[in-house]
């Protein structure tokens, strides 16, 4: 089924070697560093909001550094909203082979990341916990999506908006499908600064993947 990019994604536990946070279990975390680079060369840099969605980023951080993005398309582009990408059939209808649970207000879950300009954040389908591998990143500010969508990042410099603006400039058919040519991703890779991310998982075989 085609995945609405609404959001998904929660469950905590990463497993991070933590020491002794008991309150603020993610405190002593520095945010892991995404670079998405495209296959023009140009590159984008997001720090990854560990305290306000530990899984989601966990879950980003390790189909990221497996490999899992490197060649998909950007296979949704709405102008002046956002793009979109992760799903390994470019088409909006693939997945990783599981879901996570959804990390944001209307699912009961705490996150103060907010949907401005260059946020990335999960997409999902309909139902809560349907994210996977597929995310988007605004264009422009959107705090409707506050409490639907778990936002988990966000673009670190001016040099990875205007890379983002050329990305959402491409020419569009009536569906948001880019014409000819799809941008691609050529890698995507986290620092994660000698930490390590397990995140939890949803099995498929009940749910609806997104």
């Amino acid at each position: 089924m085609k995945k609405l990019c609404a959001l998904a994604a929660l469950v905590l536990l990463l497993a991070l070697a933590l020491g002794g946070c008991a309150k603020t279990p993610f405190a002593s975390v520095p945010n892991p560093v995404a670079t998405i680079t495209l296959a023009d060369g140009s590159a984008m840099r997001f720090e990854l909001f560990v305290q306000d969605a530990p899984n989601t980023v966990a879950n980003f951080v390790e189909l990221a550094n497996s490999g899992f993005y490197d060649g998909l398309e950007f296979f949704r582009v709405v102008p002046g909203v956002l793009v979109q990408s992760g799903d390994p059939n470019n088409d909006g209808t693939g997945n990783a082979g599981y879901t996570i649970q959804g990390e944001f207000g209307d699912n009961g879950i705490g996150n103060a990341a907010t949907h401005d300009r260059g946020t990335i954040s999960m997409c999902r389908q309909s139902k809560y916990d349907t994210g996977s591998s597929q995310f988007f990143i605004l264009v422009g500010s959107f705090p409707e999506y506050d409490g639907q969508y778990a936002a988990f990042g966000r673009a670190m410099d001016q040099d990875s908006l205007n890379a983002l603006d050329a990305l959402a400039g491409v020419p569009v058919d009536g569906s948001f499908t880019p014409v000819g040519n799809r941008p691609k991703i050529r890698s995507i890779r986290v620092e994660t600064y000698g930490y390590s991310y397990t995140s939890a998982k949803i099995d498929l075989s009940a749910e609806d993947a997104a």
